[in-house]
């Protein structure tokens, strides 16, 4: 089938062929749409058509029911190697969940409650369903959310897939079951836990789930760019439009999360949304972090920018994210020497990040926040790069204007990001200064760093950062 279009969404030149976010624009994903399963006549597309000989069969862990058809637009490819009956790619389907269902299991999230009670036909039995429909190019899958028994048993709902992939942007039909199979599964976890967190920490944390699950997978190299490109945009609001592809795109920072501090602060800050069902995503990581990593929001924000100076080409081994290389790079906005903008914002939860010429000696950047306004959570990066390496780091944190100047005689460029931690709020305005000379503001009441390569910059920052980095891979 031929794709349509997908503007602003499909990323051309990043790790293969385009392909839309995995739930279509303005979809409900997670929301049983009225009718009921595909399955059934009153069903909204993508369904069986009425009259379509639909077959089904049990995963071999016993767990999945996988409900498919061999003729009409549904159908699945018909090769059937092993002579067992079944085609090869339902047999893919099945064994596909079955290890998806463990491996989360097996990190210690709940498991989705059974659909036995279900309204309407609820897949004839309470095993798992996953329905193989044609979604023509518009998605590529679905969780449907179908009902709430209570916070401590979870939500249920079934499982809509795209029946043969063709063509969509997926290396093969394999590695393409690979990632919806983790990623919508993944919300299916979501659910068991009763509570909604918004698409940022949903899907955010689904892209993620699919690069623990198998970390082979492109898809969060796919999305990384849709974040990196707009860092200056806040994780803490909802984006909507054309934006919503950000939310697939902040999987990176939960990525840094299990890197930096393990597996176990993702899924306890779903445990904890059953505790507090109406606080923010934001507001339980942060009790999280407080609680289990003696840490907090805005300092873990401000080690994932500086991680972010570290990604694509400047990427190295050992520092940052173990596999930054594969990620597409920051995007700064360029700039001149001298600079001086009386009024640069910078939202909650973001960083903007500019991009000045290096090969002086000296390049000297000063934030001074409006007058006012409490600047306890703005922090100041200024690092010297070449096309391949971020050479040194200076920091400076608020309260306070913030100064800081780097060695920049063998930079090929500097950049500069400005950062605001705090998890909620209004954004913070100040004004931005860069030049090859020495600031005359007084230099920052905050924590700053001497030059040096990453590593160095991070230990100096905080206290916890002296804690050894956990690999998620």
């Amino acid at each position: 089938m031929r794709l349509p279009a997908w503007p602003l969404l499909l990323l051309a030149g990043c790790g293969g062929p385009a392909r839309p976010p995995h739930e279509g624009l303005g979809e409900e994903a997670r929301t049983l749409l009225q009718g009921g399963r595909p399955t059934e006549a009153t069903a909204e597309p993508p369904r069986f058509e009425p009259g379509e000989p639909v077959e089904s069969v049990v995963s071999p862990g016993g767990r999945f029911r996988i409900h498919f058809s061999r003729s009409g637009t549904n159908a699945v490819a018909l090769a059937d190697a092993d002579g067992n009956g079944v085609p090869d790619a339902v047999d893919t389907v099945a064994r596909t969940y079955d290890a998806v269902a463990d491996f989360y299991a097996g990190l210690g999230y709940r498991s989705p409650p059974e659909d036995s009670g279900a309204p309407g036909e609820a897949g004839g039995d309470g095993r798992f369903d996953v329905y193989l429909v044609d979604f023509a190019g518009r998605a590529d899958g679905a969780f449907r959310r179908e009902d709430c028994l209570s916070v401590e048993l979870g939500c249920r709902g079934y499982m809509l897939q795209e029946n043969d992939f063709a063509g969509y942007g997926y290396a093969s039909y394999e590695q393409a079951v690979t990632t919806l199979a983790s990623h919508e599964f993944f919300h299916a976890v979501q659910a068991a836990y009763g509570t909604a967190l918004g698409r940022v920490a949903e899907e955010g944390t689904a892209v993620w789930a699919s690069e623990r699950f198998a970390p082979e997978l492109d898809d969060l190299e796919h999305f990384v760019p849709t974040y990196l490109s707009r860092a200056e945009r806040s994780l803490v609001v909802e984006p909507d439009g054309p934006a919503q592809s950000f939310s697939y795109g902040a999987a990176l920072f939960f990525q840094f999360l299990g890197e930096r501090l393990g597996d176990g602060v993702i899924r306890a800050m779903w445990e904890e949304s059953v505790r507090a069902p109406s606080s923010h995503w934001a507001e339980l990581l942060e009790t999280v972090l407080r609680r289990d990593a003696g840490t907090d929001f805005d300092t873990a924000f401000s080690e994932f920018a500086t991680w972010n100076l570290a990604t694509g080409e400047r990427a190295r081994e050992g520092s940052g994210y173990a596999r930054g290389a594969g990620y597409s790079g920051l995007a700064p906005a360029a700039r001149e020497l001298p600079v001086d903008e009386p009024s640069v914002r910078v939202a909650a939860a973001s960083a903007r990040y500019f991009d000045v010429p290096g090969g002086t000696p000296d390049v000297s950047v000063s934030f001074e926040p409006r007058e006012g306004t409490d600047s306890a959570a703005v922090h100041l990066l200024v690092a010297a790069v070449t096309e391949r390496e971020v050479l040194r780091i200076v920091r400076a944190d608020g309260p306070g204007v913030l100064s800081a100047r780097v060695s920049a005689e063998d930079a090929k460029r500097v950049v500069v990001a400005v950062v605001n931690g705090r998890h909620s709020g209004d954004g913070r305005y100040g004004r931005l200064r860069i030049s090859s000379e020495s600031p005359s503001e007084e230099p920052a009441r905050g924590c700053q760093t001497a030059p040096g390569a990453i590593p160095g910059a991070l230990l100096l920052a905080a206290a916890w950062w002296a804690l050894p980095r956990r690999r998620t891979h």
